[in-house]
């Protein structure tokens, strides 16, 4: 990130405000790099709005949402992910105000976890409750939609196992939303739909939904991952409340107006107390969090209040400048970050990212032409030509292979994994359940041994464990010859 002076960035935004109001919102530059973007495949279709100081708002929109072609524009529908948060958060102010430092203790009485007594609402709303991202107990039936088929149930299993990380450092957590939502219904008595339903009403967002729409829909953007058609995330019970949104740019500039007007982050001088993420991403030391939102600080004056959010296959930045009172809402069917190029239109002197085709989008081209053999040498041989590689690109082609029931491909892509991650539980973690779903269960067994020699806390790598050498045991027993009766 380029540092400028106070003074500068003001000249710098003063221009930049007369070129908004007079129709020129994106610039050259911008708007050259999100069309690379586009014709790489890395973001197939962008909707960008934008929410100027005077309250009007302009769209945007590049590429094609849908294999027929279509030019996206306010109204398509994208999911939002982990926006809904703020969503959530909004909910805690107005129905746990009073009990926003009372113990989770004292509404979940029917779990007997003496955790739950050090953790408050406010804390997870504000990610420093020591909950870990995930349940070390989250296995989702099926990988390619994690959370369909979440439960009360379940996350009650979860917060009856739970274990908390006793650093009192921020720690983002969707696990903490989802029982910070639960919580709200509790104290509230009444439903998500009703909860998010009333909330969305208020605002005036009409197109806004809780759950993906039939494909036949014609303004739902196709989830895509990697340059190929990839599946839509369905969040239901609790998980709802860490990501199950679905909107559009439209809907989401009213939201940023309806922030304005009910959120004192937006206006006031309430951001003294703000939590140091130490997330580098954005440069260091400059992200912090407040009650649900993320605050970048790219200099000593600006105030940036964001939130991006990312599902298998959509990405999605929403962020107010509070200085200039600009707004933008940036939207794509794919998952490659698009955090850049929000902040670069509330911030113009914020570098561009240049991301690259990476050889995971190589692999998933050769996968959908049938030709998937030899992934791993493939990927070796791409990697030793210096050709763009990024190892979460391959963890998210494999989860989604795997959720579709394609082993013998992502059992390859897992063995990526573990050849460029070796000391990471969860590559181990992965690779026995495609050893496990293969029926190897031998090298399953070693697979998960070794993820919990890294991860020896984690109850369900023994469960797991347990369960292949049980089944290891039935099939050499099956293949055994049976035994001689003696005469």
């Amino acid at each position: 990130m380029r540092e400028k002076t106070t003074t500068y960035f003001h000249c710098l935004f003063l221009s930049f405000l007369t070129t908004s109001l007079s129709g020129q919102v994106i610039s050259q530059e911008l708007d050259n790099e999100i069309k690379r973007r586009v014709k790489l495949e890395i973001n197939p279709s962008f909707s960008i709005g934008v929410l100027l100081p005077d309250g009007t708002a302009q769209f945007y929109g590049y590429g094609f949402y849908n294999n027929r072609k279509k030019k996206p524009d306010s109204l398509t529908l994208y999911e939002i992910g982990s926006i809904t948060k703020t969503f959530t958060a909004k909910l805690a102010s107005i129905y746990l105000k009073d009990s926003l430092n009372k113990p989770l203790s004292a509404f979940f009485g029917g779990i007997q976890n003496p955790k739950l007594d050090s953790i408050t609402p406010y804390q997870l709303q504000n990610h420093i409750a020591g909950v870990p991202r995930l349940s070390n107990q989250f296995s989702p039936q099926n990988w390619s939609d994690p959370f369909n088929g979440y439960s009360n149930n379940i996350l009650g299993k979860e917060m009856q196992e739970l274990s908390l990380d006793n650093s009192t450092s921020w720690s983002y957590s969707n696990l903490g939303y989802a029982m910070l939502g639960r919580t709200i219904e509790i104290v509230s008595g009444k439903s998500y739909e009703s909860l998010m339903g009333n909330l969305i009403e208020a605002i005036g967002m009409r197109n806004t939904i809780h759950s993906v729409p039939n494909q036949e829909n014609q303004i739902v953007a196709q989830p895509t991952n990697f340059g190929t058609s990839n599946s839509n995330w369905n969040f239901t019970g609790p998980s709802r409340y860490e990501g199950g949104l679905i909107s559009n740019t439209r809907d989401l500039i009213k939201y940023l107006k309806y922030q304005k007007q009910n959120n004192l982050l937006f206006t006031s001088d309430s951001l003294k107390n703000k939590i140091q993420t130490g997330v580098p991403n954005l440069g260091k030391d400059k992200l912090f969090y407040k009650d649900g939102w993320f605050v970048l600080k790219p200099d000593n004056t600006t105030n940036i209040l964001l939130h991006n959010g990312g599902t298998g296959g959509f990405i999605s930045f929403l962020g107010y400048n509070r200085n200039t009172e600009v707004g933008v809402v940036v939207l794509s069917n794919s998952v490659n970050v698009v955090d850049d190029i929000g902040i670069n239109i509330l911030y113009p002197s914020f570098t561009l990212n240049h991301p690259e085709r990476t050889i995971a989008y190589e692999l998933a081209n050769l996968i959908d032409a049938e030709n998937r053999d030899n992934l791993v040498n493939k990927f070796y041989i791409l990697k030793s030509k210096d050709y763009p590689h990024n190892i979460i690109d391959v963890y998210w082609l494999e989860r989604f292979h795997f959720g579709k029931g394609n082993y013998s491909v992502s059992d390859q892509l897992s063995e990526i994994m573990v050849k460029e991650l070796p000391e990471d539980w969860e590559v181990h973690d992965i690779k026995g359940q495609n050893l496990e779903q293969l029926k190897n269960y031998k090298k399953a067994i070693t697979a998960y041994e070794k993820a919990l020699k890294l991860k020896p806390e984690n109850k369900l790598l023994r469960d797991k464990i347990k369960s292949c050498t049980a089944l290891h045991k039935g099939t050499t027993n099956q293949g055994s010859k049976p035994e001689q009766a003696d005469n």
